[in-house]
């Protein structure tokens, strides 16, 4: 019992952590800081340097030439599916819902293409079995498990409940991994003579690549959601802030710092 309260206070303050670090390393914050600073200083000089800073700050980050370049260092290229090829299992990665308690519903948020396009690559006989991979990833609501309602939701769309597994224990990228191989070698003894395909957003793969690969699960990559499209010079890129791009570098930051906490903690090599 008391290792169990361990592991779940660790898991609450790593949760904590990782939200205070998405917030200080987000350029939002930067500007925020900036102009509050300028706000509140009675010296002109460095009223000045403040505001000049953040707009500086602003530019840099707004620019979508820069977001994509950064963005196009994360992202991992597809396999290409042939037409007459099919895998085994699509491993879909969760972190794509909320959950709505008032109204007691889901809501999907950016990264639903990772369920989406699974769900084609099934009806098209590219897919035998989806195993949709995720646990409670809100301390509020624990016994909430995102793998459960994603599987119920795809079912009610049609799909067959036999062709649906789920994992119901991860709260974490490491953890899908982990727990992933467990109902892989319940359901499939001889998975890794399988084929598999890994689906979740493109700027996640290479984390979630990088945990697989260290459980031992040989897996193809499919990313979704993807953001960098073909490199284009154009003066909207360059030129114009866009308030997306901003967006971009946020979600750069994360994996990036992601990466290297893995790393760290040796959940990937």
């Amino acid at each position: 019992m008391r290792q169990f309260q361990f592991l779940f206070y660790f898991w609450r303050m790593f949760f904590i952590i990782s939200k205070i670090l998405s917030f200080l390393f987000s350029p939002f914050t930067w500007i925020a800081i900036g102009i509050i600073y300028a706000l509140f200083t009675k010296v002109p000089e460095r009223k000045k340097k403040s505001l000049i800073i953040s707009c500086a700050i602003f530019l840099v980050f707004s620019n979508e030439f820069l977001a994509e370049e950064v963005i196009r260092s994360l992202e991992v290229e597809n396999v290409k599916i042939t037409e007459k090829e099919q895998y085994d299992v699509g491993i879909v990665l969760g972190g794509m819902i909320k959950y709505d308690a008032r109204n007691d519903r889901i809501i999907f948020n950016n990264n639903i293409d990772r369920l989406l396009q699974p769900m084609v690559l099934q009806k098209k006989g590219k897919i035998k079995k989806l195993l949709i991979s995720g646990g409670s990833g809100d301390i509020n609501f624990p016994e909430i498990k995102e793998a459960a309602l994603l599987q119920k939701f795809v079912c009610e769309l049609g799909f067959d409940s036999s062709d649906v597994w789920i994992e119901t224990k991860s709260r974490n990228t490491h953890e899908n991994a982990l727990f992933t191989k467990e109902v892989l070698q319940n359901k499939l003894p001889d998975y890794n003579s399988k084929k598999i395909l890994l689906i979740t957003s493109a700027t996640h793969m290479q984390r979630s690549l990088g945990c697989f690969e260290k459980e031992g699960v040989k897996v193809s990559p499919y990313g979704t959601s993807k953001l960098s499209g073909p490199r284009n010079l154009t003066y909207q890129k360059i030129l114009i802030p866009n308030i997306y791009a901003v967006h971009a570098w946020e979600i750069f930051f994360h994996e990036t710092i992601g990466l290297w906490t893995y790393k760290f903690a040796g959940y990937i090599d």
